[in-house]
């Protein structure tokens, strides 16, 4: 009877992760970071 409530619980925390995961990719993809690093590309090519 435990064992069933334990995979049911890590099946459950494997989800939380994997949806955290493709968050976090998501946000470096077209999030802040992205921004960031294209406005210090055109502040660079600007200084020029």
């Amino acid at each position: 009877m435990i064992q069933d409530n334990l995979l049911f619980i890590a099946i459950a925390v494997f989800v939380f992760l994997l949806i955290g995961l493709v968050l976090t990719v998501v946000e470096f993809n077209y999030g802040a970071p992205k921004r960031q690093a294209e406005e210090q590309r055109t502040s660079e090519y600007s200084q020029r």
